[in-house]
Protein backbone atom coordinates (compact mmCIF):
# COMPACT_ATOMS: atom_id res chain seq x y z
CA UNK A 1 0.00 0.00 0.00
CA UNK A 2 1.20 3.37 -1.43
CA UNK A 3 1.79 5.92 1.75
CA UNK A 4 0.44 9.35 1.80
CA UNK A 5 3.70 11.38 2.54
CA UNK A 6 3.36 14.03 4.65
CA UNK A 7 2.88 16.47 1.97
CA UNK A 8 0.25 14.76 0.07
CA UNK A 9 -1.46 14.69 3.54
CA UNK A 10 -1.15 18.07 4.10
CA UNK A 11 -2.59 19.10 0.79
CA UNK A 12 -5.78 17.06 1.02
CA UNK A 13 -6.27 17.94 4.66
CA UNK A 14 -6.29 21.70 3.06
CA UNK A 15 -9.08 20.92 0.45
CA UNK A 16 -10.95 19.17 3.20
CA UNK A 17 -11.24 22.47 4.65
CA UNK A 18 -13.40 23.37 1.65
CA UNK A 19 -16.26 21.10 2.29
CA UNK A 20 -19.22 21.00 3.99
CA UNK A 21 -20.68 17.67 5.11
CA UNK A 22 -24.42 17.53 6.52
CA UNK A 23 -24.56 14.38 9.09
CA UNK A 24 -28.25 12.79 9.84
CA UNK A 25 -28.82 10.09 12.18
CA UNK A 26 -29.00 9.11 15.92
CA UNK A 27 -27.50 12.03 18.37
CA UNK A 28 -26.58 10.81 21.47
CA UNK A 29 -24.37 11.40 24.60
CA UNK A 30 -22.22 9.05 26.20
CA UNK A 31 -21.16 9.36 29.65
CA UNK A 32 -18.78 7.56 31.07
CA UNK A 33 -17.68 6.73 34.35
CA UNK A 34 -14.31 5.89 35.40
CA UNK A 35 -13.21 4.08 38.56
CA UNK A 36 -11.41 1.48 40.48
CA UNK A 37 -12.58 -1.74 42.07
CA UNK A 38 -10.83 -3.08 45.07
CA UNK A 39 -13.17 -5.25 46.74
CA UNK A 40 -16.55 -7.35 46.23
CA UNK A 41 -19.92 -6.19 47.41
CA UNK A 42 -21.18 -7.82 50.44
CA UNK A 43 -24.79 -7.51 48.83
CA UNK A 44 -24.03 -9.68 45.60
CA UNK A 45 -21.11 -10.78 43.94
CA UNK A 46 -20.86 -7.94 41.85
CA UNK A 47 -17.06 -5.29 42.00
CA UNK A 48 -18.07 -1.96 43.96
CA UNK A 49 -16.43 0.53 41.99
CA UNK A 50 -15.10 3.50 43.34
CA UNK A 51 -16.15 6.63 41.22
CA UNK A 52 -12.71 8.83 40.52
CA UNK A 53 -13.95 11.39 37.59
CA UNK A 54 -17.42 11.54 34.86
CA UNK A 55 -16.97 12.91 31.37
CA UNK A 56 -19.45 13.40 28.81
CA UNK A 57 -19.01 13.22 25.07
CA UNK A 58 -20.71 13.12 21.86
CA UNK A 59 -21.99 10.05 20.41
CA UNK A 60 -23.89 8.03 17.42
CA UNK A 61 -24.15 10.97 14.78
CA UNK A 62 -22.80 13.67 16.94
CA UNK A 63 -19.68 11.77 16.69
CA UNK A 64 -19.50 11.24 13.23
CA UNK A 65 -20.04 14.84 13.19
CA UNK A 66 -17.45 16.16 15.65
CA UNK A 67 -14.96 13.69 13.24
CA UNK A 68 -15.89 15.55 10.48
CA UNK A 69 -15.42 19.07 12.13
CA UNK A 70 -11.88 17.90 13.98
CA UNK A 71 -10.62 16.80 10.42
CA UNK A 72 -11.15 20.10 9.34
CA UNK A 73 -14.52 20.27 7.29
CA UNK A 74 -17.49 22.72 8.02
CA UNK A 75 -20.64 20.31 9.81
CA UNK A 76 -24.19 20.79 10.61
CA UNK A 77 -26.06 17.84 12.02
CA UNK A 78 -29.72 17.44 11.92
CA UNK A 79 -30.92 14.71 14.40
CA UNK A 80 -32.92 14.67 17.46
CA UNK A 81 -32.26 15.02 21.36
CA UNK A 82 -35.10 16.38 24.32
CA UNK A 83 -35.34 19.51 26.48
CA UNK A 84 -33.99 17.19 28.96
CA UNK A 85 -30.20 17.61 30.80
CA UNK A 86 -28.67 15.34 28.50
CA UNK A 87 -30.31 17.29 25.40
CA UNK A 88 -28.90 20.50 26.86
CA UNK A 89 -25.21 18.72 27.12
CA UNK A 90 -25.67 17.64 23.70
CA UNK A 91 -26.23 21.02 22.49
CA UNK A 92 -23.24 22.87 24.34
CA UNK A 93 -20.78 19.84 23.06
CA UNK A 94 -21.99 20.74 19.49
CA UNK A 95 -21.78 24.08 20.06
CA UNK A 96 -18.26 23.86 21.21
CA UNK A 97 -16.79 22.30 18.13
CA UNK A 98 -18.71 24.88 16.34
CA UNK A 99 -20.80 22.21 15.26
CA UNK A 100 -24.32 23.49 13.29
CA UNK A 101 -27.21 22.23 14.95
CA UNK A 102 -31.05 23.36 13.98
CA UNK A 103 -33.10 24.41 17.36
CA UNK A 104 -35.93 22.64 15.69
CA UNK A 105 -34.30 19.24 16.42
CA UNK A 106 -34.42 19.57 20.09
CA UNK A 107 -38.35 17.97 20.99
CA UNK A 108 -40.18 18.10 24.59
CA UNK A 109 -41.79 14.87 24.10
CA UNK A 110 -38.85 12.67 24.10
CA UNK A 111 -35.45 12.06 26.29
CA UNK A 112 -32.40 12.27 25.05
CA UNK A 113 -30.53 8.75 24.20
CA UNK A 114 -27.47 8.38 26.23
CA UNK A 115 -25.08 5.61 27.05
CA UNK A 116 -23.41 5.26 30.31
CA UNK A 117 -19.85 3.09 30.27
CA UNK A 118 -18.62 2.25 33.64
CA UNK A 119 -14.67 2.11 33.04
CA UNK A 120 -12.35 0.19 34.84
CA UNK A 121 -8.56 0.47 34.49
CA UNK A 122 -9.65 0.98 30.69
CA UNK A 123 -11.33 -1.59 30.83
CA UNK A 124 -15.11 -1.52 29.98
CA UNK A 125 -17.17 -3.13 33.30
CA UNK A 126 -20.86 -2.27 31.92
CA UNK A 127 -22.80 -0.54 29.62
CA UNK A 128 -26.01 1.21 30.56
CA UNK A 129 -28.35 2.49 27.61
CA UNK A 130 -31.58 4.80 28.06
CA UNK A 131 -33.18 5.59 24.93
CA UNK A 132 -36.30 6.96 23.20
CA UNK A 133 -38.72 5.82 20.12
CA UNK A 134 -39.00 8.38 17.34
CA UNK A 135 -42.46 8.36 15.89
CA UNK A 136 -42.39 7.83 12.26
CA UNK A 137 -45.03 10.85 11.81
CA UNK A 138 -41.46 12.63 13.03
CA UNK A 139 -39.82 11.10 9.96
CA UNK A 140 -41.75 13.95 7.86
CA UNK A 141 -39.86 17.14 9.84
CA UNK A 142 -36.90 15.14 9.28
CA UNK A 143 -37.09 15.73 5.78
CA UNK A 144 -37.93 18.80 5.61
CA UNK A 145 -34.96 20.03 7.71
CA UNK A 146 -32.91 17.54 5.49
CA UNK A 147 -33.88 19.70 2.51
CA UNK A 148 -33.71 22.87 4.17
CA UNK A 149 -29.75 22.34 4.62
CA UNK A 150 -28.82 20.20 1.72
CA UNK A 151 -28.64 22.93 -0.49
CA UNK A 152 -24.45 23.54 -0.90
CA UNK A 153 -23.17 20.53 1.10
CA UNK A 154 -20.29 18.65 -1.16
CA UNK A 155 -21.31 15.59 0.81
CA UNK A 156 -24.26 13.72 3.49
CA UNK A 157 -23.13 10.97 5.71
CA UNK A 158 -26.31 8.91 6.79
CA UNK A 159 -25.33 7.57 10.83
CA UNK A 160 -27.91 4.80 11.80
CA UNK A 161 -27.40 3.42 14.95
CA UNK A 162 -30.69 1.70 15.05
CA UNK A 163 -32.59 4.05 17.66
CA UNK A 164 -35.30 5.36 15.01
CA UNK A 165 -34.19 8.30 13.79
CA UNK A 166 -33.73 6.61 10.15
CA UNK A 167 -36.75 5.41 8.31
CA UNK A 168 -36.87 4.07 4.68
CA UNK A 169 -38.94 7.20 4.26
CA UNK A 170 -35.92 9.52 5.01
CA UNK A 171 -33.47 7.44 3.21
CA UNK A 172 -35.66 7.40 0.07
CA UNK A 173 -35.98 11.44 0.44
CA UNK A 174 -32.50 11.60 0.26
CA UNK A 175 -31.84 9.46 -3.04
CA UNK A 176 -34.58 12.21 -4.60
CA UNK A 177 -32.56 14.92 -3.36
CA UNK A 178 -29.25 13.54 -4.56
CA UNK A 179 -30.69 12.97 -7.64
CA UNK A 180 -31.07 16.64 -8.09
CA UNK A 181 -28.15 18.23 -6.21
CA UNK A 182 -25.72 15.40 -6.87
CA UNK A 183 -23.54 15.27 -3.39
CA UNK A 184 -21.84 12.37 -2.16
CA UNK A 185 -23.98 10.05 0.11
CA UNK A 186 -22.69 7.71 2.89
CA UNK A 187 -24.11 5.30 4.90
CA UNK A 188 -23.33 3.66 8.07
CA UNK A 189 -25.64 0.98 8.21
CA UNK A 190 -27.83 -0.88 10.54
CA UNK A 191 -29.02 -3.98 9.09
CA UNK A 192 -31.49 -4.18 11.94
CA UNK A 193 -33.33 -0.99 10.32
CA UNK A 194 -33.93 -3.58 7.43
CA UNK A 195 -33.39 -0.51 5.21
CA UNK A 196 -32.58 -0.92 1.58
CA UNK A 197 -29.70 1.43 0.65
CA UNK A 198 -29.97 1.33 -3.04
CA UNK A 199 -27.64 4.17 -5.49
CA UNK A 200 -25.47 5.39 -2.31
CA UNK A 201 -21.84 6.49 -3.09
CA UNK A 202 -20.28 4.76 0.02
CA UNK A 203 -21.15 1.94 2.46
CA UNK A 204 -19.42 0.85 5.49
CA UNK A 205 -20.62 -1.80 7.18
CA UNK A 206 -18.28 -3.71 10.09
CA UNK A 207 -17.58 -7.37 9.71
CA UNK A 208 -21.35 -8.51 11.59
CA UNK A 209 -23.03 -5.87 9.95
CA UNK A 210 -21.38 -6.89 6.27
CA UNK A 211 -22.60 -10.65 7.08
CA UNK A 212 -26.31 -9.10 8.29
CA UNK A 213 -26.57 -7.32 5.54
CA UNK A 214 -25.60 -10.34 2.69
CA UNK A 215 -27.88 -12.41 4.96
CA UNK A 216 -25.23 -14.86 5.93
CA UNK A 217 -26.74 -14.30 9.80
CA UNK A 218 -24.75 -13.25 12.63
CA UNK A 219 -22.26 -15.88 13.17
CA UNK A 220 -18.48 -15.04 13.22
CA UNK A 221 -17.79 -17.30 10.35
CA UNK A 222 -14.38 -18.25 9.79
CA UNK A 223 -12.33 -17.19 7.22
CA UNK A 224 -14.50 -14.41 6.40
CA UNK A 225 -16.55 -15.38 3.24
CA UNK A 226 -15.59 -11.96 1.59
CA UNK A 227 -16.25 -12.26 -1.88
CA UNK A 228 -19.33 -13.96 -1.27
CA UNK A 229 -20.69 -10.87 1.21
CA UNK A 230 -19.65 -8.38 -1.49
CA UNK A 231 -21.45 -9.81 -4.17
CA UNK A 232 -24.53 -10.25 -1.77
CA UNK A 233 -24.44 -6.62 -0.53
CA UNK A 234 -24.55 -5.61 -3.92
CA UNK A 235 -26.68 -7.37 -5.01
CA UNK A 236 -29.35 -5.38 -2.91
CA UNK A 237 -27.63 -2.54 -1.91
CA UNK A 238 -26.10 -0.99 -4.98
CA UNK A 239 -23.27 1.33 -4.18
CA UNK A 240 -20.15 3.09 -5.08
CA UNK A 241 -17.69 2.02 -2.59
CA UNK A 242 -17.86 -0.31 -0.30
CA UNK A 243 -15.94 -0.76 2.84
CA UNK A 244 -15.55 -3.22 5.34
CA UNK A 245 -14.24 -2.56 8.88
CA UNK A 246 -12.76 -5.66 9.98
CA UNK A 247 -11.76 -4.27 13.14
CA UNK A 248 -7.49 -5.42 13.85
CA UNK A 249 -7.42 -6.89 10.05
CA UNK A 250 -7.85 -3.36 9.03
CA UNK A 251 -10.33 -2.20 6.05
CA UNK A 252 -11.38 -4.03 2.74
CA UNK A 253 -12.56 -1.58 0.04
CA UNK A 254 -14.28 -2.33 -3.59
CA UNK A 255 -14.25 0.43 -5.96
CA UNK A 256 -16.56 1.13 -8.70
CA UNK A 257 -14.85 -0.93 -10.92
CA UNK A 258 -15.72 -3.87 -8.03
CA UNK A 259 -11.81 -4.29 -7.60
CA UNK A 260 -11.52 -5.47 -4.13
CA UNK A 261 -8.33 -3.85 -1.90
CA UNK A 262 -7.47 -4.95 1.83
CA UNK A 263 -6.16 -2.33 3.62
CA UNK A 264 -4.22 -3.70 7.07
CA UNK A 265 -4.79 -2.09 10.04
CA UNK A 266 -2.23 1.40 11.17
CA UNK A 267 -3.29 0.86 14.29
CA UNK A 268 0.04 0.88 16.75
CA UNK A 269 -2.47 0.33 20.31
CA UNK A 270 -5.93 -0.64 20.84
CA UNK A 271 -6.77 0.51 24.30
CA UNK A 272 -10.86 0.99 22.86
CA UNK A 273 -12.93 1.24 19.65
CA UNK A 274 -15.95 2.63 20.57
CA UNK A 275 -16.47 5.34 17.91
CA UNK A 276 -13.81 3.79 15.48
CA UNK A 277 -16.71 3.44 12.96
CA UNK A 278 -17.74 6.85 12.94
CA UNK A 279 -13.90 7.99 12.11
CA UNK A 280 -13.74 5.70 9.24
CA UNK A 281 -16.98 6.61 7.77
CA UNK A 282 -15.82 10.47 8.25
CA UNK A 283 -12.45 10.02 6.81
CA UNK A 284 -13.28 8.35 3.78
CA UNK A 285 -16.39 10.80 2.83
CA UNK A 286 -13.83 13.62 3.04
CA UNK A 287 -10.90 11.84 1.14
CA UNK A 288 -13.52 10.83 -1.56
CA UNK A 289 -15.34 14.24 -1.51
CA UNK A 290 -11.84 15.56 -1.84
CA UNK A 291 -11.68 13.35 -5.41
CA UNK A 292 -8.76 11.44 -3.63
CA UNK A 293 -8.57 7.85 -5.20
CA UNK A 294 -9.76 4.90 -3.06
CA UNK A 295 -6.12 4.05 -1.96
CA UNK A 296 -5.66 6.85 -0.59
CA UNK A 297 -8.95 7.66 0.80
CA UNK A 298 -8.81 4.31 2.51
CA UNK A 299 -4.98 4.61 3.98
CA UNK A 300 -6.20 7.97 5.35
CA UNK A 301 -9.35 6.26 7.20
CA UNK A 302 -6.81 3.30 8.19
CA UNK A 303 -4.45 6.69 9.87
CA UNK A 304 -7.39 8.40 11.25
CA UNK A 305 -8.82 5.01 12.70
CA UNK A 306 -5.27 4.16 13.87
CA UNK A 307 -5.38 6.95 16.00
CA UNK A 308 -8.73 6.98 17.70
CA UNK A 309 -8.67 2.99 18.27
CA UNK A 310 -5.08 4.40 20.68
CA UNK A 311 -7.45 6.31 22.49
CA UNK A 312 -10.19 6.02 25.28
CA UNK A 313 -13.89 5.96 25.07
CA UNK A 314 -15.63 7.75 22.01
CA UNK A 315 -13.01 10.32 20.44
CA UNK A 316 -12.44 12.20 17.34
CA UNK A 317 -8.96 12.38 15.65
CA UNK A 318 -7.43 16.18 14.35
CA UNK A 319 -5.87 17.18 11.19
CA UNK A 320 -2.60 17.62 13.07
CA UNK A 321 -2.74 13.99 14.90
CA UNK A 322 -3.14 12.34 11.51
CA UNK A 323 -0.25 14.61 10.15
CA UNK A 324 2.27 13.52 13.29
CA UNK A 325 1.08 10.21 12.79
CA UNK A 326 1.24 9.18 9.18
CA UNK A 327 5.01 10.38 9.46
CA UNK A 328 6.06 8.15 11.90
CA UNK A 329 3.82 5.13 9.63
CA UNK A 330 6.78 6.47 6.69
CA UNK A 331 10.03 6.71 9.29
Amino acid sequence: MALLQRSQMNNLLQKIRHLKILVVGDCMLDHYIFGDVHRISPEAPVPIVNVERETYRLGGACNVAINVRQLGAQVELVGWVGEDKAGMQVRQLLQDAHIAFPEACTQSTIETIVKTRVVVRNQQLCRLDKESEFPLKWMDKLNILIAEKIMDVDGVIVSDYGKGSIAQLVFDHLIQLKRRKNFFLAVDPKPVRELVYKDVDLLTPNRMEALQLASLGTKHLKPFPLQDVIARIQAVHTTRYLAITLGEEGIVMVDPERRIEPFPTLAKEVFDVSGAGDTAIAALTLALCAEENVTQAAYFANVAAGIVVGKVGTAAVSAQEILSYAETLSA
